[in-house]
């Protein structure tokens, strides 16, 4: 079956200073601000409307992640598929200006996903600023205690095919309708929340320039650079001010064949297998292992 998923649509979190979180998006990564309030700052880093919504929030978390859908019809049968697969439904109306139809559904670990027709490309493909100004908001890591089950569940509603998995399922990634290795992936962790997320850059070139603009507030890069095995991408990763872990790639491999059978490899101990998680050999410290941004209570749990 086709994805119903052509790519990643937006995501939505949470920070405690919602502006200082903006400005490292602006500084470092170089997307830039298109709405600004008191409580709430939109980014984009294209013709996209928004693509990363930081609202002010009591806790650094993820809200919600949006994935553009291939069609109106792709929208219904994913509210079709979570009805089948006994996902919750959250809401049938679009939670974004711009959109014309959206369904938004939480996985039993309460990731909550809005699957939408294509945002509006009203904003100017070109703009100044510093950083690097990157392509697009990539894809998403989550992190989920039962793995496994979640990538089940996002195949069963969204089509996504699994591109790529460790052989007890501590990582596994998931591309949509566009081929890219993957749009969502998930990692084993001890609550569900979000790993990182990711901004494609057109070159390595611009790696130096994201890496430079972290020392002038003293801080330095999480991991890498380095190429990943699974996706053959290369990346870098560093933490915000909000603890939100953001990695930058570019070189995405793309899987044109959607029977492509799924590539399986053993993730060694504490993921040591340097072929799958950095073909140049340096393996992920600590910090990148164990990193963990919780997900937000959902409206009608905080109302409870």
């Amino acid at each position: 079956m086709r994805p119903l998923i052509q790519r990643l649509g937006y995501l939505v979190v949470d920070a405690i200073d919602p502006h200082a979180a903006a400005r490292d998006t602006v500084n470092i990564v170089g997307a830039r601000i298109v709405e600004e309030c008191p409580d709430s700052v939109a980014l984009s880093s294209n013709q996209r409307h928004a693509e990363l919504i930081i609202r002010k929030g009591t806790a650094n978390a993820l809200v919600r992640c949006g994935l553009e859908a291939t069609s109106a019809a792709a929208v219904e049968q994913v509210r079709a598929n979570c009805e089948a697969a006994g996902l919750r439904i959250l809401s049938t109306e679009p939670s974004l200006p711009g959109i014309e139809a959206a369904v938004t559904f939480a996985t039993s670990e309460g990731h909550v996903f809005e699957v939408h027709t294509p945002m509006s490309a009203d904003r100017p493909a070109r703009y100044h600023g510093p950083g690097a100004h990157p392509r697009a908001l990539d894809h998403v890591n989550f992190t989920a205690v039962d793995p496994r089950a979640w990538a089940d569940e996002m195949q069963a509603a969204c089509g996504l095919l699994l591109s790529e998995r460790t052989t007890g399922y501590e990582l596994a990634w998931l591309r949509a309708a566009d081929g890219r290795h993957h749009t969502v992936a998930v990692v084993k962790s001890h609550s569900p929340g979000i790993h990182h997320m990711s901004w494609e850059f057109p070159s390595f070139d611009d790696f130096k320039n994201l890496a430079d603009a972290l020392i002038p507030d003293a801080r330095k890069l999480t991991w890498g650079p380095g190429r990943h095995g699974a996706g053959d991408n290369l990346f870098l990763y560093f933490a915000d001010s909000a603890d939100f872990l953001i990695e930058c790639v570019a070189e995405m491999e793309v899987i044109d064949d959607e029977a492509a059978p799924v590539r399986i490899s053993a993730a060694g101990e504490n993921l040591s297998n340097w072929r799958v998680v950095n073909q140049w050999g340096a393996l992920p410290p600590t910090e990148w292992v164990e990193h963990h941004s919780p997900l937000a209570a959902l409206a009608e749990d905080r109302a409870a």
